[in-house]
């Protein structure tokens, strides 16, 4: 499985424990199915698609994990409709109106009837620990399942999970469009977000536009900034950098996938550990990279060296 989505996190404590003892911090808050009165549940699963599969796999300095999440459908519109039937009913039948009160306790009760029947949507969400840099990487940017993730995470594991000190990227990251001067290893792509800082609503998406183009230099040059920049690494990753310091849309090209695949594997488990390998190592140079550039504590890059002139 190859991660579309990253967001990064330090770990200021060390987790260079044995695979055993992190699965046995794993198994209190394994899954369980919710309950029918209950709209959500979530806990550990094994990431292998496999039966009987430990609830984390570990490979080289890596650990990865998988929190699924179920949550039960109930369309909004379904417990309208049964409220307006339940308050129509009371006031026909008793002669009095509905206030809001009621209708709150009314809807409530409505919830509770209708749980028990609504189907489940079940969500994974993966990630995994690199103990050789001290990091974790959640395979989502999503604000809520990572926030989610974290959570269950800190009560299973550890406590020291902590975003980056870094740089501002949006000033960055437009310079280096406004003046096509940036890390060599990167090249800028065809697709940008740019956001006019005084007046946010006033958002600009490119996708498949020269973004060196005069039109769309024009509002560079006007104040706008770069808050999503798409760009490819050595060729080897294509990804659009975020302001926040998340990677979206991540495409492997082929000679990544083609490594993984080279490695023949038999079984899923096989074909698990080659991807993760693989997609592991090329994610940890890229993130390397892209924090020696941002993080705040960071040495400066020589522009002799790592800038394009």
């Amino acid at each position: 499985m190859w991660f579309k989505q990253v967001q990064l996190f330090q770990l200021t404590e060390s987790l260079g424990l044995p695979i055993e003892q992190l699965i046995e911090k794993l198994e209190p808050l394994a899954f369980t199915s919710c309950l029918p009165s209950m709209p959500s549940s979530m806990g550990w699963v094994s990431p292998v698609d496999e039966e009987g599969a430990p609830l984390a796999r570990a490979l080289n300095d890596s650990m990865m994990l998988c929190l699924q999440i179920e949550e039960k459908i109930l369309p909004a519109a379904v417990v309208r409709q049964e409220l307006n039937d339940r308050v129509k009913h009371i006031e026909t039948s008793e002669g009095r109106k509905v206030y809001q009160k009621q209708k709150l306790s009314l809807k409530d009760e409505i919830i509770m009837t209708l749980l028990p029947r609504a189907f489940s949507k079940f969500t994974r969400l993966y990630a995994y620990i690199d103990t050789r840099n001290q990091w974790l990487v959640v395979g989502s940017t999503n604000e809520k399942k990572v926030e989610q993730f974290i959570s269950l995470f800190k009560k299973s594991i550890t406590e020291s999970v902590h975003s980056f000190d870094l740089k501002k990227l949006s000033p960055a990251i437009t310079y280096w469009l406004k003046k096509q001067n940036h890390p060599t290893t990167f090249s800028i792509e065809k697709a940008c977000v740019l956001q006019d800082p005084n007046q946010q609503n006033r958002i600009v998406r490119c996708q498949q536009q020269d973004l060196f183009a005069n039109s769309i230099q024009l509002f560079i040059k006007e104040g706008y900034e770069v808050k999503q920049l798409a760009l490819c690494w050595q060729d080897y990753v294509n990804f659009v950098l975020v302001d926040n310091f998340s990677l979206q849309s991540i495409r492997f090209e082929d000679q990544v996938i083609a490594q993984a695949n080279d490695m023949e594997a038999e079984t899923k488990q096989q074909q698990f550990d080659a991807d993760f390998l693989i997609m592991s190592e090329t994610l940890a140079a890229l993130l390397k990279e892209l924090l020696q550039i941002f993080l705040k504590t960071s040495e400066p890059l020589k522009m002799t060296s790592t800038y394009a002139t």
